[in-house]
């Protein structure tokens, strides 16, 4: 015979999945709901939902002591305040408490002085009264409010609460490192005082990021080079700084990969560089990504996989692709640097890795000097042109490091290339003449860019 306990709960979990379809139908109006909400600004940037798992309703069960309390686990499952549990995002804290005051004033009809509707929809209700934010037994602070949807004359409850992406990426890490965490802490007190550092982190970060995001919201292009730089920077470390707490956790051992962060979010930022929103897209899509991050499996160890074959019309494409995808799979820094480029961007591994080194390709040579060259040499030009890739990909083969993607060598790279393309074009004054030089150049272009490395 079972203890009494595990058949109550085992009764509870069977009402919880018998009602899991009717509760999946609330969760989906209830998300609509909140996520059409008119807002100020466009404060809310997203509305995201769970019902309670058969696994953490165990758990809280037990650690609840629900079965002192209740006789009948029909009852324990109507009175859980957080079956449904809906999760309204903003970019910033001090959102937060705009939403929150936005929220009160919608839902401003009741008839019982307790529970608040909107005119919209009576069905879902709001307990109004506690004062917020509440403190949580960690000490900070959080909007949360308690609700309940009726549902053929039954009261579903469910959990609204509000976080800025900061506050949703701490929660997270708090989630799995304290609050899931069944291993046993020698140093419990030391780990709090880390994790609340962290947090007065996190919070300073957001500050900064406000102040930003105040300043440049209203820019229509990002045509400020030290704003950019700034926010590449806070972005970076957040990046960094969660890739090392996973790789610590998987591995025992952390690498420098600092310079690859940066990289990555160039290559994010540069993509919403003549977008109108530019700056507000880039703040609100890639600290979501990042926020999101910490939930993954990251598998360092796992080879990465292309969905299928990638392909180009040019040989230098293909050829430092073919190489790319070679390291991928046999250096840790290759392989990491693309895991997370994968991770962060939206395509498909393939489409990632393609625009990636399309977009490589074209930080190697200025624009000036390709129309220089097209220009002087007209149909001749592609050839010269080509040679010149020629020499990079030949610098790669030879160098196969990461380094070569780095802002600063890149920097140089172009240097060298688009000198060397331009000295092409003043000194020659037909294809012919620079056939004959032909060898002579490339060896040259080739052993200076070597020489960067």
């Amino acid at each position: 015979m079972s203890l009494k306990e595990f058949e109550f709960i085992e009764e509870a979990t069977n009402i919880l999945e018998e009602q899991r379809p009717t509760l999946e139908a609330i969760e989906d109006e209830l998300v609509k709901f909140f996520g059409s909400m008119p807002m100020k600004e466009n404060e809310l940037i997203a509305v995201s939902s769970r019902i309670k798992s058969e696994s953490s309703l165990k758990e809280k069960i037990i650690r609840n002591r629900y079965l002192m309390h209740y006789s009948d686990p029909e009852d324990l499952i109507s009175d859980i305040p957080d079956l449904i549990g809906i999760r309204i995002e903003c970019k910033f804290i001090k959102e937060e408490k705009d939403i929150f005051m936005e929220i009160k004033n919608f839902f401003d009809k009741t008839d019982d002085r307790k529970y608040f509707y909107s005119s919209l929809n009576k069905n879902i209700r709001l307990y109004m009264f506690d004062k917020q934010p509440l403190r949580q037994k960690n000490g900070f602070e959080i909007y949360k409010i308690d609700g309940e949807y009726t549902f053929l004359n039954r009261k579903i409850k469910f959990e609204l609460q509000i976080k800025s992406l900061v506050n949703v990426f701490w929660s997270e890490i708090e989630h799995k490192i304290i609050y899931k965490n069944t291993t046993y802490l020698l140093q419990d007190n030391f780990l709090k005082d880390m994790m609340g550092s962290i947090k007065n982190n996190l919070t300073m970060v957001d500050d900064q990021l406000l102040n930003v995001y105040n300043n440049f919201k209203h820019v229509s292009k990002w045509d400020s080079t030290g704003g950019k730089e700034d926010i590449k920077k806070m972005f970076s470390k957040l990046l960094y700084d969660t890739i090392t707490y996973k790789m610590e956790k998987e591995l025992s051992f952390v690498i420098d990969f600092k310079k690859p962060c940066e990289i990555i979010l160039n290559y994010s930022m540069n993509k919403y560089a003549n977008s109108v929103e530019g700056l507000s897209d880039f703040l609100t899509e890639e600290y979501k990504k990042i926020a999101n991050f910490i939930n993954k499996d990251f598998g360092f160890n796992d080879e990465l996989v292309l969905e299928r074959k990638v392909e180009f019309e040019d040989s230098f494409l293909n050829n430092i692709s073919s190489l790319f995808i070679e390291k991928m799979n046999i250096e840790v820094p290759w392989n990491l640097f693309f895991k997370i480029l994968f991770e962060l961007e939206p395509e498909n591994n393939a489409d990632d890795f393609s625009n990636f080194v399309e977009f490589y390709k074209g930080s190697l040579i200025s624009i000036e000097s390709l129309y220089n060259a097209v220009e002087r040499f007209g149909e001749y030009s592609n050839i010269i042109i080509d040679d010149m890739y020629d020499c990079v990909y030949k610098m790669i083969l030879k160098i196969g490091k990461i380094d070569i993607f780095y802002d600063y060598n890149i920097a140089k790279i172009n240097k060298i290339v688009s000198e060397g393309l331009d000295y092409v074009c003043y000194e020659f004054d037909t294809y012919y003449d620079y056939i004959e030089q032909r060898k002579l150049i490339s060896k040259t272009t080739v052993d200076s860019l070597i020489k960067i490395f």
